[in-house]
């Protein structure tokens, strides 16, 4: 069949068929009804995880991250001595939590990294809070000695990250190949 253009009236072009006549109006198909307020979630989102939902996760990935070396940093100081073993146990406690709670919730990508920078700033505030030193000089060589004290405790917290990782990597290969069988 053929199909020719010819302008309407009001300056755009309409379609006709072969023999003139023209083509019967298109229908538009009815716009959706909109969702009752008790199918709508909280402020208006239709998802389950709405952001003030997400944004909970993360505090409660945050909290499992830090707690635990705090509260191993006021032990040791409680005991007497400076950030050692018992923020090391907490560090890699919080570091294995948080990994896990953060592999539910995919926000590996900013926990991963924290560990050791919550090691630092454990250690670096228990330093300070401990007999922190007045001069910049002092305090720059004190940042250092900080440093290299929480260098083990560091190191084990991100083995903890990557031993979760690799457990539930490894658990994922088996529950993949299940379904596949």
């Amino acid at each position: 069949m053929q199909e020719q253009q010819t302008w309407a009236a009001g300056g755009g072009p309409s379609r006709r068929g072969a023999h003139g006549a023209p083509y019967p109006p298109r229908e538009w198909p009815a716009a959706p009804e909109p969702a009752s307020p008790e199918a709508v979630g909280p402020r208006g989102s239709r998802r389950a995880g709405s952001a003030p939902a997400r944004r909970g996760a993360r505090g409660a990935v945050a909290v499992a991250l830090v707690v635990p070396p705090l509260l191993g940093a006021a032990v040791d100081s409680v005991i007497g001595s400076g950030p050692g073993w018992t923020m090391a146990a907490g560090a890699t406690l919080g570091a294995a939590w948080s990994t896990v709670l953060a592999a539910r919730r995919h926000a590996l990508w900013w926990v991963v990294p924290l560990p050791p920078l919550v090691v630092f700033a454990v250690t670096a505030g228990a330093g300070l809070l401990g007999g922190g030193s007045a001069g910049a000089k002092t305090l720059a060589t004190s940042m250092v000695r900080w440093a290299v004290a929480g260098f083990p405790a560091m190191a084990a917290a991100e083995c903890a990250v990557l031993a979760v990782l690799a457990l539930r990597g490894i658990g994922g290969l088996g529950r993949g190949r299940r379904g596949n069988g």
